[in-house]
């Protein structure tokens, strides 16, 4: 603890120490919560700060935002506030404790304890606090986090706890990837049981999509991934998504982003599954696109990908897909040819582009209209294939197009 401080950000640190000085000045039941008090005990870096007070913590959110700057963002509904402070994100909220009246809805929430606001967290580990006075040493843990940080072990808050949020279930999965840690055998029957059982399907696809955006954050998502299809947790989304070898394939790369993971998922499943997936996550459109272009690709890869395909009927097949798309398979392809001649074509071949333009043909006699188009595209191929090279040999080609007997 005693480095904490030192490692977060100047927007966050600031925040921090204001909050600090108005629990010690003024006897603010104020706490650091969840993830970061997490963190400083493993002393690992702390990304985020979440803070909870006892009592309303809108009107203290506004105020730490006029004294600080930034912008702040309330949502009276869960009595938390959402701040930004010189690109740094602070969530400050009531203590509370929640209620789920049915599997995968939303909590009604009432403001309440620090002890009932911790009992209504996800896992013991993120169940601690700190509060934000004294030498700020003491963690407050009623539900034996240090221990389960000890033994390295997600453990869920109560039996039910799946059935109340099946959210948690990606939760459990990126925690245990992220920190080397191990899921409880009782968690993990939990955990089985809810799958089993349905309760994901109560979820909504928006929920369901934002727990891929976090994953998909993560270091280590393809190795989450993998482990969520093995668990089974994907096909509750999707009963197609159960093939986890093109997300293997991303093991060692670096790099790898949003695109890699969703091409290494749609790679095995049909168009039909693929739409039924976009539609169930709503995804956006950029996304959607990366699942259809991945799809597709698969099903013509076997008829461009041959030593024989010319570089411009590649070109041509591809300049409809998505560059992210394309990227992604040409990671995820086991044909190391024809992965090089699909970032070849990203990097170069889709860049090429004849020296002489509309203009210079209509110069050199070329009647206006459609054969204007013609000629530059049968310029453009015999670039793409290394029959011209220079402004020289594209005059003679369209010299030979217009007066094929000269």
């Amino acid at each position: 603890m005693d480095r904490f401080s030192e490692r977060i950000s100047r927007g966050k640190l600031a925040v921090f120490n204001s909050l600090r000085k108005r629990a010690t000045e003024n006897g603010i039941p104020v706490f650091l919560v969840g993830g970061p008090v997490r963190d400083a005990v493993l002393d690992v870096p702390v990304n985020d700060l979440d803070f909870v007070l006892v009592g309303d913590a809108l009107p203290l959110a506004e105020d730490l935002t006029s004294e600080l700057g930034g912008k702040v963002f309330l949502h009276p509904r869960f009595g938390t506030a959402t701040f930004e402070i010189d690109g740094d994100w602070v969530d400050l909220v009531t203590a509370r404790k929640e209620s789920y009246f049915s599997p995968g809805s939303l909590p009604e929430v009432s403001a309440s304890s620090l002890e009932d606001d911790l009992a209504r967290r996800d896992f013991p580990i993120n169940a601690m606090a700190l509060p934000l006075t004294g030498d700020f040493s003491e963690v407050i843990d009623p539900h034996l986090g240090l221990n389960d940080i000890a033994s390295r072990t997600i453990r869920t808050m109560h039996p039910a706890s799946f059935i109340d949020d099946p959210t948690r279930m990606f939760r459990a999965i990126r925690y245990e990837q992220r920190l080397g840690f191990q899921i409880s055998s009782d968690t993990l029957s939990n955990f089985k049981d809810a799958i089993t059982q349905g309760y994901g399907d109560a979820v909504s696809g928006d929920r369901w999509r934002h727990e891929f955006e976090r994953l998909f954050a993560e270091s280590q998502a393809f190795k989450m991934l993998i482990r969520a299809i093995g668990l089974g947790l994907l096909s509750t989304v999707h009963p197609a998504l159960v093939d986890s070898r093109p997300l293997a394939i991303l093991a060692g790369e670096d790099r790898l982003s949003p695109n890699d993971y969703l091409a290494a998922l749609a790679l095995p499943i049909t168009i039909t599954d693929g739409e039924q997936v976009i539609r169930r996550l709503n995804l956006p459109t950029d996304w959607a696109r990366v699942v259809r272009d991945t799809i597709a690709l698969q099903g013509i890869a076997s008829s461009i990908s041959g030593p024989s395909v010319k570089v411009s009927d590649l070109c041509f097949e591809l300049q409809s897909f998505n560059d992210g798309a394309i990227a992604a398979f040409a990671r995820l392809s086991q044909d190391p040819p024809f992965a090089a001649r699909l970032s070849r074509y990203l990097d170069v071949w889709k860049h090429v582009a004849p020296v002489l333009t509309g203009d210079d043909l209509l110069k050199m006699g070329v009647p206006s209209g459609s054969k204007v188009g013609e000629i530059l595209r049968e310029l453009l191929v015999a670039k793409l294939d290394g029959e011209v090279a220079t402004e020289e040999g594209e005059k003679a080609m369209v010299n030979q197009i217009i007066s094929p007997e000269s």
